[in-house]
């Protein structure tokens, strides 16, 4: 047994009456076998073909607790210039893995919107959401984890035609190192439903942490979600997350995925378009310095007839910092009419930084239109020398192609307040 899956262990015997839903006979069946599926695999290994450019070893060392946090929370002043959305009507905010009333906000949710943290859903009606993160439980040796010591997080349902009309904002705050926080994100969007959620990890900590999350969504026929996922971690971070969705006919999913900062950062995304007509957006940034590194891996499973997927990730890479985009599109037998589309660009600034890029096409069916590519490059010495010769400085030319060729990503957020705010953040890191 590795020294992990011992340390991982003591700390599910440690920590006991913490864990939600103590009581629970079903809960702790779930917690000890996503343990046990944990405990048969450990950390995936630089041998397995999925994990090929991404080693562990330095999180593996680490024997982190597996308790929420329990110091004091900040005040929100303190946080609110790091915030996204600072002004959301509607917000849920956790610090270091515990829910913070006193800084969150659900203004007049509409009727048939219902926004739960998770300590505050009973036992006895917590069923359904178990049932939705049944198939993400044993994925990788990380969700049976995050299933075994899953501690806080969000769960939102939307009765069929119920709209939230502005966006919400879930955010989770890591002040203080030497924990792993293992979260959970469920949506549940009845037909015609619509909603738009942004969750924002920022790391203030300057020692290690882990954060361990799981995104779970469910779209029934003609429900829309727009997901926007913000990855501001510390520098001594590591963030695992993962996202499992599962689309009804016509429903449409929107995944913007913004790795910003952080040591480590692996993300998983996946969606399976069930019935004729589901279409999905998935589209993604990273931007690494010095040794920092990234990983992306995407799959999208065309299931059904006449079915649309558009998927768009950039890399910006600077210093010695390394990167992973592995993008799967699979087409099954059935999947006729399917159309696809599937591209990764990355812009490497310093003759250091690495990237592994790796778009995949499966394809069973005959009657589809699907494309992918990947390039990988250096900035365009004619744009830079004609910024240069219109009297800007080096720097200043040079931050206005990274930011041309970032905020291209941008133009595939609908809500024009979102988007507003995103062009202003990630202006102000190209500029930093």
């Amino acid at each position: 047994m590795s020294m992990a899956i011992a340390h991982y262990q003591s700390e599910f015997e440690r920590l006991g009456a913490l864990l939600p839903w103590q009581g629970s006979s079903q809960w702790q069946l779930w917690r000890q076998e996503g343990l046990a599926h944990f405990a048969a695999q450990g950390f995936p290994s630089t041998r397995q073909e999925e994990w090929k450019y991404t080693s562990l070893t330095a999180l593996e060392k680490l024997a982190l607790s597996c308790a929420p946090g329990d110091s004091a929370p900040p005040v929100w002043e303190s946080l609110e210039g790091h915030v996204l959305l600072p002004r959301a009507r509607h917000r849920l905010v956790f610090v270091d893995g515990v829910f913070q009333p006193a800084l969150s906000r659900l203004e007049s949710l509409p009727p048939g919107v219902r926004v739960r943290p998770l300590s505050a859903v009973p036992a006895q009606d917590s069923a359904p959401l178990q049932a939705q993160l049944q198939a993400i439980r044993s994925r990788t040796p990380f969700t049976a984890l995050n299933a075994a010591f899953m501690t806080e997080g969000v769960w939102v349902s939307a009765s069929p035609g119920a709209c939230l009309d502005e966006p919400m904002m879930v955010l989770y705050v890591t002040t203080g190192g030497g924990r792993a926080h293992h979260l959970v994100n469920a949506y549940d969007l009845g037909a015609g439903a619509c909603l738009t959620v942004v969750e924002q990890y920022l790391g203030l900590a300057q020692d290690p942490y882990f954060v361990n999350q799981v995104t779970g969504v469910q779209l029934a026929a003609g429900a829309q979600l727009t997901h926007l996922k913000l990855q501001q971690e510390g520098a001594r971070s590591y963030h695992i997350g993962a996202l499992q969705a599962v689309q009804q006919g016509d429903s449409r999913l929107e995944s913007h995925a913004f790795a910003l900062s952080g040591a480590f950062g692996r993300n998983d995304l996946e969606t399976a378009l069930h019935e004729p007509g589901a279409a999905v957006v998935m589209n993604g940034l990273y931007r690494v310095n010095g040794r920092e590194f990234q990983d992306f891996h995407t799959c999208i499973r065309h299931e059904s007839p006449d079915c649309t997927s558009d998927e768009y990730f950039k890399g910006v890479l600077d210093g010695s910092g390394r990167a992973v985009f592995n993008g799967k599109i699979v087409v099954a037998q059935d999947a006729q009419h399917t159309a696809s589309r599937q591209s990764n660009h990355n812009l490497l600034l310093s003759d250091q930084a690495e990237v592994d890029t790796k778009p995949q096409l499966e394809i069973f069916a005959d009657d589809v239109k699907c494309s992918h590519g990947a390039t990988v490059g250096q900035l365009d010495e004619d744009q830079w020398f004609y910024l240069r010769s219109r009297g800007l400085e080096s720097d200043h030319a040079r931050a206005l192609l990274i930011e041309a060729f970032a905020l291209e990503l941008l133009s595939g957020i609908g809500d024009t307040g979102l988007r507003a705010a995103m062009d202003q953040l990630l202006r102000g890191r190209s500029h930093g």
